[in-house]
């Protein structure tokens, strides 16, 4: 838990934090900038425009090169010389090697130009060819065909395998061997080969003018459309404050509440505005604008007394996960699919794409517990957690409640936002067992955690969405039945689902005790079995049609199975 609430930028995968890399060299999370910001997970293509330029990957694709790539040519811009000279003294490139790229290197800080004008290796499914970069035209096609371009070519080179690159600077001509460089280092980060600022550098501005005409929510995060706006002192207590404004709107005024948002807004900076000022754009942290320096919150969790005790909340843990998927699947099929109004259709599609988006990931939660509960336990018969936790963390922190699967009602939705806040709840729970892993895991394992718990943070958001969603109508207008119950004892169709959910998890929990990589079929196939008409899906489907609620049975008959407590 937190005083305040902390500010949850949390990385969604190694690649936002090296695994092994010492902390004071990890790549830091500045308060403003979530996850989405990085690179890895920005949104890019092959022209200037968006978060970042993918042709800039291919301007390291040789060792110990820097090239400029246009259609018929490839301009060596520079050497990495340091880079030379170091594999050079450890005895990675031969000497004669090191000559070569020391005479390249030397030929272009005096002027003269170097380009690549052969290349030999394997490109992708073209296979391995022996190319002249100038013969290289569009279009492509047919049996043996020739790359369209330079780029092309160069992105087609598989990774890892052995590239020759011939190379001329006027009558003088050299020959490279080496192999074709990687994007991503093991962990998934981009190569520590590209500079800061590289993969951005041929962008132009394009916020400037087509951000400010482009509808809410269609650029990424780091560029905020609508923010809440300043507080002013005191702050009120309306709910003004709490209402979306156009970050770029004309009015500046710093002690007024603006106006608020709405879809054609005609107070926006205009173009020349907002090259001319775009210092006056306030900072939005925590989605809101600020001109005050930024004091983040701290972040305290009380941490498990041992490992047995880490290892029982765990455990714990996963049964929450899989007793939200009981009541996320409930609410997701209460709602209707056929017969709906023109008013309430696209909420209603998306409030249920969305619900069952949620419960997916929280699969990927089970799984994730159980990894690192597999990382902990020294016991070589590792015993997979998949027991359904009789009760889920409630609001207040430290209280609990029982696992009810109902109708998504308003109720309904309100409790699914409780059970996802931030700092409570089922993330109060991971908080403790994040700082309890800082003396007892390994960086792995807290990486696993932090992505839970930011999974966590975006279900809340979402959830939000879909209560606002469903809340502008009448749930008689989105639910198949208001009094929507389970089916009766001995019901056929429910009897079907049981089935099919139980040998789900049996096969799930064969395929967690053996493990990576004997244990992928089972695991593959329980997913499998989620889906389609004839699986868990069509058997909730089934139950769903004949008017009933889908409420998944605690099951007492197999101790694996059985429902765990809180501990």
């Amino acid at each position: 838990m937190s005083e305040p609430a902390p500010v949850k930028l949390i990385p969604r995968n190694v690649a936002a934090l090296r695994r092994g890399q010492n902390a004071s060299g990890a790549v830091r999370l500045v308060p403003g900038n979530p996850v989405s910001t990085r690179l890895e997970s920005g949104v890019g293509n092959c022209f200037p425009g968006l978060e970042c330029d993918l042709r800039n990957l291919e301007r390291r694709f040789f060792p110990f090169l820097e090239v400029d790539i246009e259609d018929t040519e490839i301009k060596v811009a520079s050497v990495d010389m340091p880079g030379v000279q170091t594999a050079a003294s450890n005895g990675q490139i031969p000497a004669d090697t090191a000559s070569i790229y020391r005479q390249i290197g030397a030929g272009l800080s005096e002027g003269r130009k170097w380009t690549i004008t052969q290349m030999q290796g394997t490109f992708g499914l073209l296979g391995v060819q022996a190319l002249n970069i100038a013969d290289l035209r569009s279009p492509s096609a047919g049996a043996d065909r020739l790359p369209p371009d330079a780029w092309t070519a160069v992105r087609l080179l598989t990774e890892g395998t052995q590239v020759q690159l011939t190379l001329r600077q006027g009558s003088t001509t050299r020959v490279l061997v080496g192999e074709r460089a990687r994007y991503l280092d093991d962990n998934g980060a981009l190569a520590e080969m590209f500079l800061p600022g590289e993969l951005t550098q041929s962008l132009c501005s394009p916020w400037t003018h087509d951000f400010r005409d482009c509808g809410c929510f269609y650029w990424a995060s780091n560029h905020p459309d609508i923010a809440l706006p300043l507080l002013p002192t005191p702050a009120p207590t309306t709910p003004e404050i709490d209402t979306y404004v156009p970050w770029e709107r004309a009015d500046r005024t710093l002690n007024a509440l603006p106006a608020p948002a709405t879809i054609d807004d005609p107070a926006e900076l205009n173009y020349y505005e907002i090259n001319a000022k775009w210092q006056s754009l306030n900072f939005v942290i925590e989605g809101r604008e600020t001109v005050a320096p930024y004091q983040p919150g701290k972040f305290s969790a009380a941490k498990f007394a041992s490992i047995a005790e880490l290892q029982a909340n765990l455990r714990y843990a996963a049964g929450v996960e899989l007793a939200v998927i009981h009541e996320y699947l409930a609410a997701a099929y209460s709602l209707k699919t056929t017969g709906l109004a023109p008013a309430v259709k696209e909420d209603l599609v998306a409030a249920r794409a969305e619900l069952m988006r949620i419960t997916y990931g929280e699969m990927r939660h089970v799984r994730a517990a159980n990894d690192v509960l597999r990382a902990l336990d020294s016991d070589a018969a590792f015993v997979p957690a998949l027991r359904v936790a009789s009760v889920v963390p409630g609001i207040p922190t430290g209280t609990f409640r029982p696992v009810a699967p109902r109708p998504a009602t308003r109720e309904t939705i309100q409790a699914f936002i409780d059970i996802e806040s931030p700092s409570t709840s089922v993330d109060g729970l991971y908080s403790r067992i994040l700082a309890t892993l800082d003396d007892l895991g390994t960086e792995e394992m807290r990486q696993t955690i932090r992505s839970v718990m930011a999974d966590g943070e975006s279900h809340f958001e979402t959830f939000s969405f879909i209560q606002e969603w469903l809340g502008k109508h009448n749930p008689v207008d989105y639910l198949r039945k208001l009094n929507l119950a389970a089916p009766p004892s001995g019901n056929a169709l429910h009897r079907k689902l049981q089935q099919e959910y139980k040998a789900l998890l049996l096969q799930l929990f064969h395929g967690y005790t053996l493990g990576i990589p004997s244990g992928a079929s089972d695991i593959n196939a329980a997913r499998n079995a989620m889906l389609g008409n004839g699986g868990l899906n069509g058997a909730a489907e089934a139950v769903a049609d004949a008017g009933f609620l889908v409420a998944l049975d605690p099951i007492t008959d197999d101790p694996v199975l059985a429902p765990v407590g809180n501990p």
